[in-house]
């Protein structure tokens, strides 16, 4: 057991560390982010599957296969990916992401409940920012930015303090990230 109370947290430190190197670099358009977001997650995998928060844990190894993708159009264009805008389809995909995750909801739960509810919609929602931000959809950084409000208020409560604070950060690099990207958009 002091193995179990020592090796959690410092799982937690450290994907904690690397989540933040990951969007920071990302929000500076750097496609070694993906590797830093990759390896957090593995770590967030090991520490989600711990504290048995199943969607939790399928989120990290959703986004280690994304960091992958990520990583591989990031790097793979002769020129850099352009930063572009889908405008009001973002609506398309919030509704998407809501109703898939009400789906998972009621395929995967056997008694619903607020908790669920929010680890799915979280998982869900999380994983479509990713998926943009893959694509440099600009529109990325406003469902990231709902996404890191609701992580801070829902790590708090859980009492998960380094990735509180990690979602906390995640916000403020989200807003930096938004404004960067807007800026590169309409250069």
């Amino acid at each position: 057991m002091i193995a179990f109370d020592f090796l959690t947290p410092l799982l937690e430190l450290v994907a904690s560390i690397l989540g933040f190197i990951y969007v920071f670099l990302i929000a500076t358009q750097r496609s070694s982010g993906w590797i830093f977001g990759i390896v957090s997650a593995f770590f967030f995998a090991v520490f989600f599957y711990r504290m048995q928060t199943w969607g939790l844990f399928s989120q990290q190894i959703a986004y280690i296969i994304l960091g992958f993708y990520g990583l591989f159009t990031w790097s793979d264009q002769k020129e850099s990916l352009p930063i572009r805008s889908i405008g009001k389809s973002i609506w398309i995909w919030i509704l998407g992401a809501i109703l898939l995750g009400l789906i998972f909801l009621i395929s995967f739960t056997s008694s619903p409940n607020w908790r669920s509810f929010l680890d799915t919609e979280f998982f869900v929602f999380s994983l479509t920012a990713t998926w943009l931000t893959t694509r440099k959809i600009i529109e990325n950084w406003h469902i990231w930015i709902v996404v890191n409000v609701v992580g801070t208020i829902w790590f708090a409560y859980e009492h998960w303090w380094y990735t509180c604070a990690l979602y906390l950060a995640y916000l403020l690099l989200a807003i930096n990230g938004l404004r960067k990207w807007k800026k590169a958009l309409f250069a």
